[in-house]
C-alpha cells in the first residue's frame, strides 16, 4: 500500500449499505422494445443501458413509464453531468413515448 492511501481520509458509511432494487426483466424488455432497441437521444443501438429519468427512488425502480434506453456514451457522459438540462428532455420522450396513461402510443 502507498502512503498517499494511507493518509487519505475516507468518509465513512453510517449504518448499512443501501440495497438497491434490481429492475426487473419485464420491465427493461418492456422498455427495450418500446425504444426499438436505440439510444433514444443519438439513434445508436450499441451499448444500451436503462435510464432511470426520475431516479431509482422506493417506487420508481419497476415504473416503465420514466424509463429509457440510452447508449454508454449518452447515458454517463451527456446525461448524468447535465441532468437539470436534460430531465425535462428526457420526460418530454416518456410522454411522447408511453403516452399520458402509460401505454404505447
Amino acid at each position: 500500500m502507498n502512503e498517499y492511501y494511507i493518509t487519505c481520509a475516507f468518509p465513512k458509511q453510517k449504518g448499512k449499505p443501501k440495497k438497491r432494487n434490481r429492475v426487473s426483466d419485464e420491465t427493461y424488455y418492456r422498455v427495450f422494445n418500446s425504444c426499438n432497441g436505440t439510444c433514444m437521444l443519438c439513434g445508436t443501438k450499441r451499448a444500451l443501458e436503462l435510464h432511470h429519468v426520475l431516479g431509482r427512488g422506493r417506487y420508481l425502480t419497476d415504473n416503465y413509464r420514466y424509463c429509457l434506453m440510452l447508449c454508454n456514451n449518452c447515458h454517463q457522459n451527456i446525461v448524468h453531468k447535465n441532468q437539470k438540462k436534460y430531465r425535462p428532455i428526457l420526460l418530454g420522450i416518456c410522454e411522447e413515448l408511453y403516452g399520458s396513461n402509460g401505454e404505447n402510443v
